[in-house]
């Protein structure tokens, strides 16, 4: 087992977070800031699908020579895919992450793992302060809705974005939202 530089761009790797995660999250490493890292994420299906920023405190391991490294590597290189990091992301702190993906991406996926492990938020910051947020919320069915609870950004453990699932969602209700401006019967 290695333990990597994380500093080293577009490597590898297994990621643990003993604290929450059953197994380690499989990606490129391709930022970091004191307090976040930036991976593109290698889905179950061994492709690349969409980002995602951990807080560097929760990191337990990082590894470049774990079990199904060199599987991964192989699959993503059959499949012809390359890690790309996007441009313009502030990873100076979390509040300043959300904002920066949410103008490039338009719609995120946060959790709150110390608070409530076993969900997520997939939405829209809609009012912030430096604190706390508020959220427009996109559901499973490709729905928004307004939420007046306010969520403290020091809760957000991890922020992932870009992926099929919530780029599918927001496609959906970004074409609902069309419908209803252009006045038109939802198309079949």
């Amino acid at each position: 087992m290695t333990i990597i530089n994380p500093l080293t761009p577009f490597t590898l790797v297994a990621l643990e977070r003993e604290a929450f995660d059953a197994r380690p999250w499989h990606g490129y490493v391709l930022e970091q800031s004191d307090e976040l890292l930036l991976l593109h994420m290698v889905s179950d299906r061994y492709d690349l699908d969409g980002y995602c920023a951990f807080r560097r405190e929760h990191i337990t391991l990082l590894d470049d020579d774990a079990e199904r490294t060199d599987l991964v590597r192989r699959a993503l290189r059959a499949k012809s895919e390359l890690p790309s990091k996007p441009k313009g992301l502030d990873l100076s702190s979390m509040p300043a992450l959300m904002a920066t993906v949410q103008q490039s991406f338009g719609v995120l996926v946060i959790s709150r793992e110390l608070v409530c492990d076993d969900e997520v938020e997939i939405g829209a910051v809609r009012m912030a302060s430096t604190t706390s947020y508020a959220l427009r919320w996109l559901d499973a069915e490709g729905h928004w809705t307004n939420d007046d609870r306010a969520f403290r950004y020091a809760d957000v453990s991890m922020l992932q974005f870009g992926g099929e699932y919530e780029s599918t969602l927001l496609a959906v209700a970004n074409e609902r939202e069309l419908e209803r401006e252009k006045g038109a019967e939802p198309s079949a």
